[in-house]
């Protein structure tokens, strides 16, 4: 076999020398990479996870019983990838590299595993993250911490970590949070009061709305469900609150769902069902309380009075009871009240159907079409009921119905 001259010449040991000083420089470059990866496919559930674990372990000299504080950091909202490694840089400075065992992005997350810090000291890290991360770029993170965790409890104490992140709706404080204060809720069921919710705004009611608004935020605050299930919670109400809206002013309403779903707080939630709730209660407030002239007092009068009249018109009413210009009376009405005399009538009609039906008194349309003025037209009823509520009397009867039962069932 051919042996080369040179393998035992000053110049090949020295090549050889350089080739394996540059493959532990490689290997030492490397190292953090190749740690980061395993310790990743094994929060991720990839693979063999015990398998690569006990690698991991072996490969880097790691007792999987080592005590750990595990760290999930997250943009409030949507961030790119040159912000997140931004972050990721920010919170190893503060930690401090010798402390960190893992530093990974996992989808919009940053996950850090430490060597087991004092509580005191990973909040105060976690703060200056915060106030570093806000003057620099403006933005928003929220923070959660673990209890001393084992280091082969890292996928567990990941998924717990993002569930309690989650619970960051409650407050727009930048406080870290700390997985022992998290009670993380399972089938949370909130008594909850819309039909007096309904019945405030209705009535025009502002003190009364106030407090049970008030109540109810605390309610969530106190019990916690998850965010979703809160969501859910808040946009029942605030439907509830705009069906009480005059009929012009739905569609506006109507918009404010999405402000609901896309809120990122529940004090953000709070404060603009709060706001929109004010609104319609104080434009509902009893006629009684608004200062009209003589002839629209009687005006409204009147009405309450032939609500059930199905001829009742602006020109019936000032030609055969008021004896006054129907254009007259048509514009100080709307001056006055802010209504058009139709709109005015057409929603006190199915007001008074909402009532009816929800009362269980009249438990046939047409019986309710009768009662509120339509006569025999049981059908023009159902299509105008349908523009106001957005459901059908039916469909509205169902829906009152399934609202006791869940009602009765939480008693």
């Amino acid at each position: 076999m051919y042996k080369s001259n040179c393998v035992h010449s000053p110049d090949c040991e020295n090549n050889q020398k350089k080739f394996a000083e540059m493959v532990i420089s490689e290997a030492e470059r490397v190292r953090p990479i190749i740690k980061e990866q395993f310790l990743r496919e094994y929060i991720l559930g990839s693979g063999d996870t015990d398998e690569i674990f006990n690698i991991y372990c072996k490969t880097f000299d790691v007792d999987a019983m080592l005590e750990t504080r595990m760290i999930i950091l997250r943009f409030f909202e949507d961030c790119d990838l040159e912000n997140l490694f931004f972050l990721k840089n920010t919170a190893e400075q503060y930690i401090g590299i010798e402390n960190i065992l893992l530093s990974t992005t996992i989808n919009d997350h940053l996950f850090i595993i430490t060597e087991i810090l004092d509580k005191a000291d990973i909040a105060d890290i976690l703060d200056k993250v915060c106030k570093t991360v806000k003057k620099c770029y403006g933005y928003k993170i929220v923070t959660a911490y673990s209890k001393v965790s084992y280091l082969s409890e890292a996928p567990a104490s990941y998924e717990r970590l993002k569930k309690c992140i989650g619970y960051s709706f409650y407050s727009d404080s930048d406080e870290a949070l700390y997985e022992n204060d998290i009670k993380i809720s399972g089938d949370v069921k909130i008594r909850t009061e819309y039909g007096a919710v309904e019945h405030a705004v209705r009535s025009g009611d502002t003190d009364k709305l106030k407090m049970l608004l008030s109540g109810f935020f605390k309610t969530l605050v106190k019990e916690m469900p998850t965010p979703a299930i809160a969501k859910t919670y808040c946009l029942e109400l605030y439907v509830c609150i705009i069906r009480c809206c005059s009929v012009e002013k739905i569609d506006r309403y109507m918009k404010g769902i999405v402000s609901v779903q896309e809120a990122s707080s529940l004090p953000q939630t709070a404060e603009f069902i709060s706001k929109k709730g004010l609104e319609i209660t104080q434009a509902n407030a009893p006629e009684t309380t608004k200062i009209y002239s003589t002839l629209i007092r009687d005006t409204v009068d009147i009405i309450d009075k032939n609500i059930e009249n199905e001829n009742l018109s602006l020109r019936w009413l000032a030609g055969t009871i008021l004896y006054t210009n129907v254009d007259y009376l048509g514009k100080l009405f709307k001056k006055e009240t802010g209504k058009n005399f139709s709109h005015y009538v057409t929603e006190k009609r199915m007001e008074m159907a909402k009532d009816l039906i929800l009362e269980g008194k009249k438990d046939r349309i047409y019986e309710v079409a009768e009662k509120v003025g339509y006569g025999s037209n049981s059908q023009y009823f159902s299509q105008v009921f349908k523009k106001y509520t957005g459901v059908s009397p039916l469909e509205y009867k169902e829906l009152a119905r399934l609202s006791r039962e869940k009602n009765n069932n939480k008693s």
